[in-house]
């Protein structure tokens, strides 16, 4: 991300209007902003998105906002960036706890998914679909979305590689992209199966078994 200053005049208590507006700095106001942007790139859609609802939402002037991120898709990067990297720096302390065995760090990052899928309010799902439907369309959002999958295919991967030692890289790969695909298919799932939606309980415990086995069969060789 680039640096980004703020001058004398952005950061005065009131604007040309003279409404009062919030003091910050940089280190407090892009995650205030981020956090905004990511309510409503999940609530609004990608379609939707714009920098004015943002500013307008964080206190701030769209000029002021525009010192922070200059284009609409500089912010969206970020956006998507900073949720990114809330799962997969999540996901990869939970595959790291070496205080859990390798299978009960598997367990743990279906637990913290469906936590999430469950939280009122969870932008989790929709945040979800509405990337891969911007990834559709704009180069950057396919570039994002094809590292965060390749980071969680990593994950996966180093996981059952633990869980399973006698499996071939390849296979490791393999069961990782897998595990990746399901994962992603309940962010979909859950947000539009509607009356077909099962127990999250339920659910939750079936994916476990789901996931148990597809890391602990017997190699293809």
């Amino acid at each position: 991300m680039k640096q980004l200053t703020i001058t004398a005049q952005d950061m005065s208590a009131t604007n040309s209007a003279g409404e009062t507006r919030r003091r910050g700095n940089r280190t407090t106001r892009v995650p205030e902003i981020l956090e905004i942007s990511i309510n409503a790139f999940a609530t609004d859609g990608y379609a939707a998105f714009n920098q004015r609802r943002v500013a307008s939402e964080a206190g701030l002037r769209l000029s002021t906002l525009q010192h922070y991120f200059r284009t609409r898709e500089d912010l969206l990067r970020a956006t998507v960036e900073a949720m990114g990297d809330r799962y997969l720096d999540l996901y990869r302390k939970l595959s790291r706890d070496s205080s859990l065995t390798p299978l009960a760090r598997l367990y743990k990052i279906a637990d913290e998914t469906f936590n999430a899928l469950a939280r009122p309010n969870s932008h989790f799902s929709a945040f979800a679909i509405e990337l891969w439907s911007l990834a559709e369309h704009e180069d950057f959002a396919r570039d994002l979305l094809e590292e965060i999958t390749g980071q969680n295919l990593e994950i996966f991967a180093g996981l059952v590689s633990k869980i399973n030692p006698e499996l071939s890289s390849e296979d490791c790969a393999l069961r990782g992209a897998l595990l990746t695909s399901n994962l992603q298919g309940l962010l979909i799932f859950v947000r539009r199966a509607g009356k077909n939606t099962p127990s999250l309980d339920g659910l939750r415990a079936m994916t476990k078994v789901v996931w148990r086995a597809l890391s602990t069969a017997p190699g293809s060789s």
